[in-house]
């Protein structure tokens, strides 16, 4: 081979191993980019978003019908049903930027670029992502629940909900918004109340049964029980109803029902408990399907709230977006208060940028 044809040689080589280089990191560009905030930079509204998708007037030919853009979040790819927009520029996202900014291939990808940020970053976090999708993949929620655990059931109950839950400052309106009813006498004869708990689809899996006496007679290590065989790893209490502002907020995670209920008691839906001092395996799963905005923990202000606020953030590190509040407040005996002990102006204080 002479010296002529093998640099010819080499310079193809090195132009195939640049466009190969060009193709990943255009493809890394394209997965990891926000689809909402895209197309929302093109000039488009977003009248509608699903988990799967995004609709709205097509702005590239300046469109009045309101469900004629789609943009499938899932493929990356959009379609233009009244004037097939789609069909002229391409139907990825560098078509997306061509029609929307009139450009050519090149600078539509250095739009995109500039938009994503570096591509080292976008690397690690295409990594993450793919990760998290994997690891929720190839776990099952199964849940077992108790024969006693019915619907019928959770009817009978309600008329015998005690006044333990008013004496606590909760309204009605609360309790009956969450379905708590009473009159649940457990194995030793103690009567409680019943918390209802449904998993992320409504489906109702257990009950949390709260002794309703006060005083010294009460053993706090059981002062909540659950009903027979529930486990608590694979669900999130309120996340049926959370998951609703998932697009738009960040999803609060406490450690118990009675903060989900103060804060709905103050307009802030999104939040959930993982019912215990740690977020488990099979909660993290939860999160990493539905909180598309990341998620915020509050946990108690004790040693066991501090240590899963630590935890939380180990585990799930580089998976998700995730935010710490900590509370300092303490009662007159120098306890932690937990975040249902606090002050309406200090919850919106702690949480006022997640709410």
């Amino acid at each position: 081979m002479t010296a002529t044809s093998t640099q010819a040689t080499m310079m193809n080589s090195d132009r195939s191993e640049k466009w190969v280089n060009f193709k990943e990191d255009l493809e890394n560009m394209k997965e990891v980019v926000d689809p909402r905030y895209l197309i929302e930079a093109l000039g488009f509204k977003v009248e509608r978003e699903t988990p799967k998708e995004l609709r709205g007037a097509c702005s590239i030919h300046d469109g009045d019908n309101k469900t004629a853009f789609r943009f499938n979040k899932e493929r990356k790819t959009w379609v233009c049903f009244t004037h097939k927009c789609h069909e002229i520029f391409g139907n990825d996202i560098i078509g997306l930027i061509k029609a929307a900014l009139g450009v050519e291939f090149m600078d539509a990808v250095l739009y995109l670029k500039k938009f994503v940020g570096d591509i080292g970053y976008i690397s690690s976090e295409l990594k993450a992502r793919r990760e998290r999708e994997r690891f929720i993949e190839n776990s099952k929620q199964e849940i077992e629940v108790s024969k006693d655990v019915n619907e019928e059931a959770l009817g009978y109950f309600k008329p015998f909900r005690s006044k333990s839950f008013l004496e606590d400052g909760f309204t009605e309106k609360t309790l009956d918004f969450f379905e708590v009813g009473g009159g649940w006498k457990d194995k030793d004869g103690i009567e409680r109340d019943i918390i209802p708990v449904r998993d992320d689809e409504g489906k109702l899996v257990a009950y949390a049964l709260r002794d309703i006496r006060r005083g010294d007679d009460v053993d706090d290590d059981r002062k909540y029980i659950f009903t027979l065989g529930f486990n608590k790893d694979k669900v999130l209490y309120n996340l049926n109803n959370a998951k609703k502002y998932c697009m738009e907020k960040p999803l609060i995670v406490v450690e118990g029902q009675k903060s989900v209920w103060r804060f709905h008691e103050l307009g802030i839906y999104n939040a959930v408990a993982c019912m215990g001092s740690e977020i488990t395996q099979g909660q993290r799963i939860l999160l990493y399907k539905y909180a598309y905005k990341g998620i915020v923990t509050m946990f108690d202000n004790d040693l066991a709230g501090i240590r899963a606020t630590i935890k939380s953030a180990e585990d799930m590190r580089g998976k998700i977006d995730i935010s710490h509040v900590f509370i300092t407040e303490v009662d007159v005996n120098g306890k932690g208060l937990d975040p249902s002990d606090l002050s309406d102006e200090a919850i919106f204080e702690y949480l006022k940028s997640y709410i």
